[in-house]
């Protein structure tokens, strides 16, 4: 049962990396990280809402919720399997979308 679940998962996440990898949704997703320019009030206002819609899209497919809650309950769900190498690094890339890479340091 885990190893069909592990499965599942991997081709879920495999997936969702492809759909941020589509030409049309990577230049979404760069050109609003560009606008937030490091501003984290700014990121989580442009970024998450568009990262989410493009995850919900996938992750639907898969019995999760077309929602900031889905795009959670999944990112969960592949916390649960990191400690297979592939899924691990497919979780780094999904959730880098919902993360700012570089902030300024506080003053």
């Amino acid at each position: 049962m885990i190893f069909l679940r592990l499965i599942r998962i991997a081709e879920a996440a495999r997936d969702a990396y492809a759909a941020f990898e589509e030409p049309n949704n990577k230049m979404k997703m760069e050109e609003l990280q560009r606008e937030s320019q490091g501003d984290i009030a700014k990121f989580f206002q442009l970024c998450i809402p568009m990262a989410s819609d493009i995850l919900g899209t996938v992750i639907v497919k898969y019995g999760f919720q077309q929602s900031q809650n889905g795009c959670v309950e999944f990112t969960q769900e592949l916390g649960k399997f990191v400690a297979d190498p592939e899924i691990c690094e497919l979780e780094k890339e999904i959730k880098s979308h919902f993360m700012p890479s570089q902030l300024p340091l506080p003053a």
